[in-house]
């Protein structure tokens, strides 16, 4: 009798730590909205081995045209050496859509301090620079299967960069850095694809996440949602839900700026999450939200524009190697939907979704 309950005892607090051990601890950072520190626009990692880092930029244009532009840097470990890259779509250039993606070794990165240029290659076009909030200017400048990109885009008028806290998020043992380098900014310049240049204005966002470990391995999926309706007024969200979290929480924030006031707080959790198709694939279209203030949310895609990998890239064998190395491919989604809070008027914005699958 006596050793069927103490077999009962140790089963029992056996499944009790492999419960706490198999959620994820996820947090948010203490602390109200606070300046960014000029240094953080730099890498941040670079170091260990795995890494990754991504400056995600997202340009809306008064003509109905998008592109979004993401630098990064990455280790995966034996997969490959460590690298730079970009990733550029661009939506609705003559009713087309383009997509590229470019990497380089790492030890090609340029990190110009002094004249604060950020440029994956010394030899190639393929670039940010400028010092914020003064000034700041993205060229892309490549060819890939058969398509040349120039792209040269300047902002103005940009808003201060911000974080939560100390910009750090907490998933498990792992500080994921999350700094909005860019909520606001004019954007002008163009945008051209196998010579067809389309002059354009609208306006950028950029935000900055950096981790040492793979988002893959992290991460289940991430949100985006922006609306800039004018300088005075805008809404930003970004937060990531992890692997195994608990009870659903995430990491991430809300930024809303309204008639010349800033505020930022903490997505707490996805409180209701339904799904719908989208490019075949299950997507998360309608997303319930709790904020740290207990104050709920609603994003709900109405228009799917784009889809877009990596991987899709690689051939079959290859890319089924890539996946079980990495643990799943991270694969976006955008287009565009809106943010409801109660007893207010809905904003109309655009998404950009991941899922790791």
């Amino acid at each position: 009798m006596l050793k069927s309950i103490f077999r009962i005892l140790t089963a029992a607090l056996f499944l009790i730590f492999y419960y706490q051990t198999a959620v994820s601890q996820t947090s948010n950072p203490s602390g109200d909205i606070k300046k960014a520190p000029d240094q953080l626009i730099w890498a941040q990692t670079l170091e260990g081995s795995y890494f990754n880092e991504f400056w995600n930029y997202q340009f809306y244009f008064d003509n109905g045209m998008k592109a979004h532009i993401v630098f990064s840097v990455a280790n995966f470990g034996s997969l490959k050496s460590p690298v730079s890259g970009v990733r550029v779509s661009v939506f609705d250039h003559n009713g087309e859509l383009y997509q590229l993606s470019r990497e380089y070794p790492i030890e090609r990165l340029v990190q110009d301090k002094d004249n604060h240029r950020f440029q994956l290659h010394p030899e190639r076009e393929v670039f940010f620079e400028g010092k914020l909030p003064h000034q700041h200017r993205i060229v892309i400048n490549t060819s890939k299967d058969g398509v040349h990109y120039d792209i040269d885009l300047s902002l103005k008028n940009i808003s201060q960069a911000v974080m939560l806290g100390d910009g750090k998020f907490n998933v498990d043992s792992e500080k994921i850095g999350i700094v909005a380098h860019i909520p606001y900014a004019e954007a002008a310049g163009h945008i051209s694809i196998n010579d067809n240049k389309k002059r354009v204005t609208g306006t950028a966002y950029m935000d900055h996440t950096f981790q040492n470990q793979t988002t893959t391995r992290l991460m289940h999926s991430g949100y985006r949602f922006v609306t800039h309706h004018d300088r005075e007024n805008w809404d930003i969200l970004y937060f990531m839900l992890p692997k195994n979290s608990n009870n659903n929480r995430t990491i991430g924030y809300r930024i809303v700026k309204s008639d010349n006031d800033i505020s930022m707080i903490g997505v707490k959790r996805i409180e209701q999450l339904h799904r719908g198709r989208a490019f075949n694939t299950s997507v998360p279209r309608i997303v319930e939200l709790r904020l740290e203030d207990d104050s709920t949310l609603r994003i709900s895609r109405t228009e799917d524009q784009e889809k877009f990998s990596i991987l899709s890239e690689l051939g079959w064998l290859a890319r089924r190697a890539a996946r079980s190395f990495l643990g799943g491919e991270v694969i976006d989604f955008r287009g565009e939907a809106t943010l409801q809070k109660s007893s207010h008027r809905p904003k109309q914005g655009d998404y950009n979704f991941f899922l790791v699958d």
